[in-house]
């Protein structure tokens, strides 16, 4: 909307009351000044060059100190450019034109509060288009990651016959996955936990177990992100990479949420990574998921996740 970045910068400022004050007595000041050298109010309304102060201020300060200085405008032409006529004298053309300029000041007021707010606004959308494109960007990273795990998987566990088969049934299940993600309605704990691993499951070597809570609609998707991210890693690098390992995965009530333990034994030795990958960004607290606690024993990766209930 304003093509000039510094002054959208200085509307869109953040000042200190001292600056605010500062801003609308300047702004007065300069406005009674200019009458001054004009023709100290001698022709014409002597108000008239109090309209571009008002506004400047209502856009740049804010609509209240707008306000205030419509006010001490008021005062001051009354005071020095029409002594003679004191508001207690006033005549009915007087209210008019007095009525007349408290409009005019409304109007310049609502109109400077209105661009703030259309400039605050537009910010707000430009910040959320960038989450929105980051979060866009890392999911499709993160779903080109478990489908490479989820073919890696299919490919040690099934026949080259069957490969095509089993490979297609999982990503089926995937797909599954993603659709309980999806939506604002509450769901179920297990039936995110169920479709969150169907895609990994083999020979039963995920155990589940929890009682029945409902979580909200904030914390499905990052909760199934981040049962993803466990399963891929396990896939690659834990119990799920080798013969013999096993996963439990359960979960308890507490408080206003719900605890998800993960568990993965009988893998390899396991060594705490070096670097943060893309695992580890789905691995953090957020809204719905506000406390993640990934730990890395030699026996096997632990992590214990808090979810939001519905």
């Amino acid at each position: 909307m304003v093509r000039m970045p510094f002054v959208h910068r200085m509307i869109m400022a953040e000042r200190t009351i001292f600056q605010k004050l500062g801003w609308t007595l300047a702004a007065v000041a300069a406005a009674t000044a200019l009458r001054w050298i004009i023709d100290r109010g001698a022709s014409g309304v002597p108000f008239v060059t109090y309209f571009p102060a008002v506004v400047l201020v209502a856009l740049f300060v804010g609509w209240r100190w707008g306000c205030l200085t419509a006010v001490l405008a008021a005062i001051a032409g009354n005071r020095l450019f029409r002594p003679d006529l004191p508001i207690t004298e006033f005549g009915p053309a007087d209210y008019i034109t007095a009525g007349l300029f408290a409009l005019s000041c409304a109007i310049l007021i609502n109109m400077g509060h209105a661009v703030r707010r259309l400039l605050r606004q537009l910010d707000e959308a430009r910040a959320r288009e960038k989450q929105l494109n980051e979060e866009l960007r890392h999911r499709g990273r993160n779903f080109l990651a478990v489908i490479h795990s989820i073919a890696s998987l299919t490919y040690r566990s099934s026949p080259p016959e069957d490969f095509l088969h089993s490979f297609g049934q999982r990503l089926d299940a995937l797909a599954r996955a993603n659709d309980v993600a999806e939506g604002n309605a509450p769901v179920a704990l297990a039936k995110i936990v169920t479709e969150a691993i169907a895609p990994f499951q083999l020979d039963s070597r995920i155990r589940c177990e929890g009682p029945e809570v409902m979580i909200g609609a904030e914390a499905r998707i990052p909760a199934m992100l981040a049962l993803h991210a466990l399963c891929t890693n396990a896939t690659k690098y834990g119990a799920l990479s080798c013969e013999g390992g096993w996963i439990d995965v359960h979960w308890i009530r507490a408080g206003d949420g719900a605890r998800l333990l993960w568990r993965e034994r009988g893998g390899p030795l396991v060594v705490p990574p070096t670097r943060k990958g893309l695992g580890s960004a789905l691995l953090r607290g957020q809204r719905g998921m506000p406390s993640v606690d990934l730990r890395y024993p030699a026996e096997g990766v632990e992590c214990d996740l808090f979810v939001t209930l519905a």
